[in-house]
């Protein structure tokens, strides 16, 4: 990705401008403010609640201070070996099928997203989703309805993402999903689907308070609590190297904002997550760094329903146009205080 912050091991959290600082809402006041927005998007099946959520800070706060028990290895979460690159080249055939029919028809693109990820998909002071995800959004749906307000915008929980694609609940899911051979392949539980090109590489990268003496994934983690999502890369390598090499202990949350949580508690002493999340939970939390190289490489891609070719050509078309100015504009405005400088990902067609 051309991520001089990630590869160097550094922080660029110094450089931050005054403009980008003076709208950063750090520490607990950007906790709660994503807490108490989940009640503001329409959620699918109403899985993510207030009510939901005040409880997940409450189980934060009761989190036990001693070092959790060691964790099995974690078998890989990414389905196996596979070819990831299989998302259709838009000149390869129709772009207004019966996906791209359906959206036009309906006179709106109706798009699952997180709405309390910050710098990605999160809710402004004056109640507006905006970040990173968001303006591909809308540049999504300018490119299939002329109008880039021509958005509905649902949350969708985690463990619902590939269900409400099949369920045709959302048309696209632009949430900072990893493109896994799972995903692609689907599993008892969650339904296979494809995915564009991608839009953004990232890896997994290691956040710890200001003064910590981590310096990333390595030896310095001896006897350290660390916190990562269950499910995630970041589980597997802590519930591998993480413990039998580097002696780190584990606790496991459900997503990367819980583990944010428990940090800012000093219940934990930092939190592995992909670098793209990881930039939000520094600049949501001040008197924290990320440390160490990026760990790894990932791409996140825009999901649709298995089978809708025409609507992925749409998207990988919107991608290229964005390659040319707007991922670049979008990516300095949200992410480059943190990640450094980075261009958009070539694209990878099967």
């Amino acid at each position: 990705m051309g991520n001089a912050g990630a590869e160097s091991g550094g922080s660029v959290r110094d450089a931050a401008s005054p403009r980008v600082r003076r709208r950063v809402a750090g520490g607990w006041a950007a906790v709660w403010l994503a807490a108490a927005a989940l009640v503001a998007v329409p959620t699918i099946s109403g899985a993510v609640s207030q009510q939901a959520s005040t409880a997940g800070a409450r189980s934060a706060e009761q989190a036990p201070a001693g070092p959790p028990e060691q964790a099995p290895r974690q078998q890989p979460s990414a389905g196996g070996e596979c070819d990831t690159k299989v998302s259709p080249d838009p000149k390869s055939g129709s772009r207004n099928g019966a996906a791209v029919k359906k959206i036009k028809d309906r006179g709106k693109l109706i798009a699952g997203v997180a709405q309390n990820s910050y710098l990605w998909s999160h809710r402004n002071a004056k109640g507006d989703l905006e970040g990173f995800d968001i303006d591909l959004v809308e540049q999504l749906a300018d490119a299939l309805l002329g109008d880039r307000g021509a958005v509905e915008f649902r949350t969708v929980p985690v463990d619902r993402r590939q269900q409400a694609l099949e369920e045709g609940e959302v048309d696209v899911l632009v949430q900072a999903m990893p493109i896994t051979c799972r995903a692609l392949k689907g599993t008892p539980e969650e339904p296979a689907v494809d995915f564009s090109s991608p839009y953004f590489e990232t890896g997994q990268r290691v956040l710890v308070p200001e003064n910590s003496g981590i310096t990333g994934f390595n030896r310095t983690l001896k006897g350290k609590t660390v916190c990562t999502a269950y499910g995630s890369t970041g589980y597997e390598l802590l519930s591998g190297d993480g413990q039998e090499k580097y002696g780190a202990w584990m606790r496991g949350r459900s997503n990367a904002q819980d583990c944010l949580m428990l940090l800012q508690l000093s219940r934990v002493d930092a939190v592995l997550t992909d670098s793209g999340l990881a930039a939000g939970l520094a600049a949501q939390e001040d008197g924290s760094r990320l440390v160490g190289p990026q760990i790894g490489k990932d791409s996140y891609g825009v999901a649709v329903k298995h089978g809708a070719d025409d609507l992925l050509r749409v998207v990988n078309a919107t991608l290229e146009k964005a390659g040319e100015s707007a991922w670049q504009q979008s990516y300095d405005e949200w992410l480059k205080t943190w990640l450094g400088p980075a261009e958009p990902p070539a694209p990878q067609y099967g």
